[in-house]
C-alpha cells in the first residue's frame, strides 16, 4: 500500500511539470574515523560514504523535488559509536511510504539507498501545499530543540547540511507580511504501531520579536508548545517550551533557552552558541538511563538527549578567510559528564570543504560494581578521531 502511494505521488505529479524547468544539485561526504576501545566496544576504524542527487523541477505554481541517497558505512565487527546519523534524526522513525532499501547489509558493512525527498507542491496566491516526503522544521532553539516534533537532530552530529524527510501533509497559508498559519499531518510507523500526527501552527512578529504557538495530537497525544526569538542588543534570544503527555500518563514540560552571538575581534569572526534544556522526558540520575534508552518517547525519535537537564555551548573561530576552529561542549548536569569535539574546518574550494575532529567522553563509564547500567550520559563513549571532506555540486 504504502510502494502503491508513492508511485501514485509520482504518477499525479509528473503529467503536471514534466514540461518546466529543471535544476539538480548534489552532495558528496566522505568520512574515516577511528575509535578507542571502551568498556562496551573494541577499537576500530569506522568509514562512511554519503552520496544526495537533489533535482528540482518546477512549472507555474508546481514544484515536485525529490532528493535520492546512497548510504555506505562500514563499521568494526564489534559495532562502533556513530558520529553521523544518515538522514539527519537522533532516532530513525519509520517513514509510512517505504522509500528505504538495503542494497547489503552485513556484519560490519551497510549500503542503503533511500528516496529521502518526494514531494509535490503546489503554490497559489497566499497558500502553499507540499504532500510527500519533505523536510519539516518547527524549531526556535538552534541545538537543542526539545519543542520540534518533527525528527530533530542528534546534536552531537557534525553533519547537520540536511534534515531527514518526513512523510506528510503539509499546508502554509501567509495572513499577512509577518503572520503565516501551518497544518502537518503526518502518519508515521514506529516500533510500537501507526501513530498519526494532526499539528497546527501560528506565528507573528511584532517590534523585533517573532513568537507563535503550536498543537494537536502527536503521535495520538495531545500535544502543544510556545516559541520566541529575538534579541538583546546584539545578543539573539531563542525559546520554546513544550507540554507533552508523559510515559507514566501524566503532563509534563519539554523546553530550551538559548543565546548566541557574533563577535570580531581583530577583525575576525567569531561566533557563540548557549543553550539550556530542561527535558520532563529525561533520565532525573544515571540509574533510569538505561529505561529513557528503552522508552517510546526515545525510541520514535522525540528525545535528542537522555538526562533530564543539558547544557551545550558551541563556539567557532576564523583564523584565516578560509580555516576556521571549532569548540563543542555537551554536558549532562545531572550526573556531569561531558562530550567535548574541537574541530579544524578549511574551505579547500567554493564547493569543497575539509575537516578534521575529535570527540571524546567525560565521566563515568558504567555504575558500581554488581549493578547494570551506564554509569552516565557520555563518560562510555570513547575517544573518536575523523577526517572527513563535503563537497557541493
Amino acid at each position: 500500500m504504502r510502494r502503491a502511494a508513492a508511485l501514485l505521488l509520482l504518477a499525479t505529479a509528473f503529467p503536471s511539470i514534466a514540461r518546466g524547468q529543471l535544476e539538480v544539485s548534489g552532495y558528496v561526504l566522505g568520512v574515516g574515523a577511528y575509535q578507542g576501545a571502551s568498556a562496551l566496544g573494541a577499537s576500530g576504524s569506522t568509514f562512511l560514504a554519503r552520496t544526495r542527487l537533489m533535482p528540482v523541477l518546477t512549472s507555474g505554481g508546481f514544484t515536485f523535488d525529490i532528493a535520492y541517497e546512497h548510504v555506505l558505512m562500514r563499521a568494526p565487527g564489534s559495532g562502533g559509536f556513530s558520529i553521523t546519523v544518515p538522514g539527519g534524526s537522533a532516532t530513525r522513525t519509520g517513514d509510512w511510504l517505504g522509500l528505504d532499501w538495503d542494497l547489503h547489509s552485513g556484519s560490519n558493512t551497510e549500503w542503503r539507498h533511500r528516496l529521502d525527498r518526494m514531494s509535490i507542491g503546489f503554490s497559489g496566491g497566499p497558500v502553499e501545499i507540499t504532500i510527500g516526503r519533505q523536510a519539516v522544521s518547527w524549531a526556535t532553539t538552534l541545538i537543542l530543540t526539545p519543542a520540534d516534533p518533527f525528527a530533530p537532530f542528534d546534536p552531537s552530529d557534525p553533519f547537520r547540511e540536511y534534515r531527514g524527510g518526513i512523510d506528510a501533509l503539509r499546508i502554509k497559508m501567509f495572513t499577512g507580511p509577518f503572520s503565516e498559519i501551518e497544518t502537518v499531518v503526518r502518519p508515521t510507523e514506529t516500533a510500537f504501531g501507526t501513530t498519526l500526527t494532526a499539528l497546527g501552527r501560528a506565528q507573528t512578529s511584532k517590534s523585533g520579536w517573532a513568537f507563535g504557538a503550536w498543537g494537536g495530537i502527536l503521535h495520538d497525544q495531545p500535544a502543544g508548545a510556545l516559541f520566541t526569538t529575538g534579541a538583546l542588543g546584539t545578543t539573539a534570544v531563542r525559546a520554546e517550551v513544550a507540554i507533552r503527555e508523559h510515559r507514566d500518563a501524566e503532563v509534563t514540560m519539554r523546553g530550551a533557552i538559548g543565546l548566541d552571538r557574533f563577535f570580531t575581534p581583530k577583525g575576525k569572526d567569531l561566533y557563540i552558541t548557549l543553550e539550556l534544556q530542561y527535558d520532563g522526558f529525561g533520565a532525573q540520575n544515571t540509574s533510569k538511563l538505561l529505561d529513557i534508552i528503552t522508552s517510546k518517547s526515545f525510541i520514535r525519535g522525540d528525545m535528542q538527549t537522555l538526562g533530564e537537564w543539558t547544557v551545550v555551548s558551541q563556539m567557532s573561530y576564523q583564523i584565516h578567510p578560509l580555516v576556521s576552529v571549532n569548540g563543542f561542549a555537551l554536558a549532562n548536569a545531572r550526573d556531569r559528564s561531558v562530550l567535548v569535539s574541537p574541530r579544524l574546518t578549511w574551505s579547500a574550494t567554493g564547493s569543497l570543504t575539509v575537516t578534521a575532529a575529535a570527540f571524546r567522553g567525560l565521566g563515568t563509564e558504567l555504575a558500581s560494581t554488581g549493578t547494570l547500567g551506564l554509569g552516565s550520559e557520555y563518560g562510555f563513549i570513547p575517544a573518536i578521531g575523523y577526517i572527513s571532506a563535503s563537497w557541493f555540486f
